[in-house]
Protein backbone atom coordinates (compact mmCIF):
# COMPACT_ATOMS: atom_id res chain seq x y z
CA UNK A 1 0.00 0.00 0.00
CA UNK A 2 3.49 2.69 0.34
CA UNK A 3 2.88 3.09 -3.37
CA UNK A 4 -0.92 3.96 -4.49
CA UNK A 5 -1.00 7.20 -5.09
CA UNK A 6 2.47 7.36 -7.11
CA UNK A 7 3.24 8.21 -10.53
CA UNK A 8 4.51 5.41 -12.59
CA UNK A 9 6.40 6.76 -15.50
CA UNK A 10 8.70 4.66 -17.88
CA UNK A 11 11.75 5.65 -19.98
CA UNK A 12 10.71 6.80 -23.92
CA UNK A 13 11.78 4.61 -26.69
CA UNK A 14 16.17 5.87 -27.58
CA UNK A 15 15.56 8.72 -25.20
CA UNK A 16 16.37 10.07 -21.56
CA UNK A 17 13.08 11.39 -21.54
CA UNK A 18 10.33 9.79 -19.18
CA UNK A 19 6.25 9.01 -20.09
CA UNK A 20 4.17 9.32 -17.69
CA UNK A 21 2.14 6.27 -17.71
CA UNK A 22 -0.21 6.98 -14.44
CA UNK A 23 -1.09 6.96 -10.82
CA UNK A 24 -0.69 3.91 -9.25
CA UNK A 25 -4.09 2.77 -7.40
CA UNK A 26 -3.55 -0.96 -5.91
CA UNK A 27 -0.80 -2.83 -4.53
CA UNK A 28 -1.68 -6.74 -4.94
CA UNK A 29 0.82 -8.79 -2.66
CA UNK A 30 0.60 -12.22 -4.86
CA UNK A 31 3.16 -14.27 -3.76
CA UNK A 32 5.94 -14.67 -5.72
CA UNK A 33 4.84 -11.32 -8.01
CA UNK A 34 3.79 -8.56 -6.58
CA UNK A 35 1.78 -6.58 -8.88
CA UNK A 36 0.38 -2.93 -8.77
CA UNK A 37 -2.40 -1.72 -10.38
CA UNK A 38 -2.28 1.58 -12.34
CA UNK A 39 -4.93 4.10 -14.01
CA UNK A 40 -3.94 4.67 -17.20
CA UNK A 41 -5.93 6.61 -20.13
CA UNK A 42 -7.14 3.31 -21.50
CA UNK A 43 -8.02 2.23 -17.91
CA UNK A 44 -6.58 -0.12 -15.42
CA UNK A 45 -3.50 -2.18 -16.05
CA UNK A 46 -1.62 -4.65 -13.71
CA UNK A 47 2.36 -4.34 -13.72
CA UNK A 48 4.22 -7.03 -12.09
CA UNK A 49 6.54 -5.06 -9.27
CA UNK A 50 9.95 -6.90 -10.31
CA UNK A 51 13.42 -5.76 -9.05
CA UNK A 52 14.37 -6.19 -12.72
CA UNK A 53 12.00 -4.10 -14.51
CA UNK A 54 12.51 -1.08 -11.82
CA UNK A 55 14.84 1.49 -12.47
CA UNK A 56 14.46 4.16 -9.49
CA UNK A 57 12.26 5.25 -6.32
CA UNK A 58 12.17 8.71 -5.85
CA UNK A 59 10.18 8.78 -2.49
CA UNK A 60 10.38 12.84 -2.45
CA UNK A 61 8.79 13.43 -5.56
CA UNK A 62 6.45 9.60 -4.99
CA UNK A 63 6.99 8.32 -8.54
CA UNK A 64 8.49 5.22 -9.61
CA UNK A 65 10.38 4.64 -12.71
CA UNK A 66 9.97 1.13 -14.67
CA UNK A 67 11.27 -0.50 -17.48
CA UNK A 68 7.59 -1.88 -18.46
CA UNK A 69 8.08 -5.07 -21.11
CA UNK A 70 6.09 -4.82 -24.42
CA UNK A 71 2.54 -5.67 -24.16
CA UNK A 72 1.80 -5.21 -20.69
CA UNK A 73 0.52 -1.71 -21.46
Amino acid sequence: AALVGWTLLTPAEGGDELIEIGEITDFMDIPNNPCIEVETENGAVMIPLHEDFILSIDPENQEIIMQIPAGLL
